[in-house]
């Protein structure tokens, strides 16, 4: 008598949130680690300004005068310098969506049944630590090199303005990073953005002494509103800077929510 064959199928037991988003980061991290060359293009701008260009102006321009406070030219440069290494970082993370689709990471990673919201919280931890963490060693570097005569509430309102503009510029980037298909396009964004950025923002002047058309354009530069709220509150404290602090938290929503609707577009044509 012939035994019957029973065959039962059964979904693949669910894994913890926690561990999914634990092997993202380890991931990202791993992805982040091994770009050396984008983390040393990343710094060299950022050193080469700290190092070079602030010393020389302020030994040029010594004081400033910032919305009626006499402020010395370096501490008036520093969120100028912060930002490029802000945007440089945002920019080397928003490279790894690339490095994943062409190592043919990407396709193995959504032939795993993960929800968009760990994949893009785990980018979201990653790229933000990077960007902070690159930053905060430039911001180490000044603090030694010049006299920043901050208090308790100027570093906590410039490390907030700081985190606030990691998340806002690297969420930018992210979801320019997931809307460009384009490995090349993005590369030429990436490089061209930072000094446009810059530049078009009140960094190593104040709005008043722009240009009327070079005005216009800093309204809708994210940079503005970085440099600005880190200005203020390194100067005057948190409670000048809430505007700008603010814009930057809805740059990051809007940010997020664009990369995270146009990941779910992407992951579908991989």
């Amino acid at each position: 008598m012939a035994a019957g064959l029973h065959f039962h199928a059964a979904p693949p037991a669910p894994t913890a949130r926690a561990t999914d988003l634990l092997a993202v980061l380890y991931r990202e991290y791993a992805l982040l680690a091994r770009n050396r060359v984008y983390l040393i293009l990343g710094l060299t701008p950022m050193l080469v300004y700290l190092l070079l260009v602030n010393t020389s102006l302020s030994n040029l321009v010594r004081v400033v005068d910032y919305k009626g406070v006499s402020v010395g030219f370096a501490v008036f440069l520093l969120p100028m310098t912060l930002a490029m290494s802000v945007v440089s970082a945002a920019a080397t993370s928003a490279m790894a969506v690339f490095q994943e689709e062409m190592s043919g990471v990407a396709t193995q990673l959504w032939s795993y049944p993960m929800r968009r919201s760990r994949f893009l919280l785990g980018k979201m931890i990653a790229g933000v630590s990077l960007v902070l963490g690159q930053t905060l060693l430039g911001l180490g570097v000044a603090a030694l090199i010049f006299d920043l005569p901050f208090g308790p509430e100027n570093w906590v309102g410039l490390l907030s303005a700081l985190v606030l503009s990691a998340l806002a510029l690297n969420g930018l980037y992210l979801a320019a990073a997931i809307t460009i298909t384009d490995y090349q396009a993005f590369m030429v964004l990436s490089n061209v953005s930072m000094p446009v950025l810059v530049f078009s923002a009140p960094s190593m002047y104040t709005t008043e002494s722009m240009p009327t058309v070079l005005q216009w354009i800093s309204v809708v530069n994210p940079l503005t509103y970085a440099i600005n709220g880190m200005r203020d509150a390194a100067v005057f404290g948190v409670g000048e800077a809430w505007v700008d602090l603010l814009v930057l938290a809805v740059m990051a929503v809007v940010g997020y929510t664009v990369g995270g609707r146009a990941l779910i577009n992407r992951a579908r044509n991989i």
